[in-house]
């Protein structure tokens, strides 16, 4: 190797806007985006433009996703991105519902990233997602586990059993929480807590519902366990959080 050889200053010169586009580009199933730290797009590939319903990148700079999602969809992308930026973690390989596809079996594997500055600093959030199926399921790390996962997200507001979901799979109990642990970070049950708490984040900013209702809408068999429950995911009360976040009383 060459004594002169500085990878440091070759890529301190790199125009990374055009190698990013150029990349991203060439993605064709998977959509791309890059948004800065109040949630506002700076880049689009092709496919995440037709998600949005737009022709070309331009259309959607500046944007952000509740001009193009539901309340639910936007607040669920919003909570991702907000996670990653205060952490500074990813998140790989997770699975969330894709609504566009309403009753299907269609849902999305995504990854988010923190961008940051040459200081270090996080700046916005960039990621991909691609639309998987029953029959696209096979070539991700989640395989057998798709049928199970979209059960906790059809019916998190029942009474789920593990047993249920391992049979699902065809799998015995302990090789179901062996894989879900090995695929999603996290167990079948807190999976499956995550998506409730997630669910009544959305109710209690979207809603007056009583906070006892929405702790049975969302599958808690009591008050108490889903206080527990939302503070330990969240940091808060649920009535902290809604004052600090409602924005619609119907």
């Amino acid at each position: 190797m060459s004594s002169s050889f500085n990878a440091e200053q070759f890529l301190s010169e790199v125009d990374w806007r055009s190698v990013t586009t150029d990349l991203s580009g060439l993605l064709s199933d998977d959509a791309f985006f890059m948004k800065d730290r109040e949630g506002r797009f700076v880049m689009q590939n092709r496919r995440a433009c037709e998600y949005c319903n737009v022709s070309e990148e331009a259309e959607t700079l500046g944007r952000t996703d509740a001009d193009y999602w539901s309340e639910e969809r936007a607040a669920r992308y919003v909570e991702g991105d907000q996670m990653v930026m205060r952490s500074g973690k990813p998140i790989v390989n997770q699975l969330a519902p894709a609504p566009e596809e309403a009753g299907s079996d269609s849902m999305i594997i995504y990854s988010k990233f923190p961008v940051r500055d040459r200081l270090g600093r996080v700046v916005g959030v960039a990621g991909t997602h691609r639309l998987i199926n029953e029959s696209t399921i096979k070539t991700t790390p989640f395989g057998l586990l798709y049928v199970a996962v979209r059960r906790i997200h059809d019916s998190y507001a029942s009474e789920l059993k593990m047993t249920e979901l391992a049979q699902l799979t065809g799998l015995s109990n302990s090789q179901f929480t062996r894989r879900f642990n090995a695929a999603l970070g996290i167990s079948p049950k807190e999976y499956l807590l995550r998506v409730r708490v997630r669910k009544s984040c959305w109710l209690l900013e979207t809603t007056n519902d009583t906070i006892a209702s929405i702790a049975q809408q969302c599958g808690f068999y009591d008050h108490s366990h889903f206080s527990h429950a939302f503070r330990r995911h969240t940091g808060q009360s649920p009535t902290r959080y809604r004052s600090e976040h409602i924005n619609v009383v119907r």
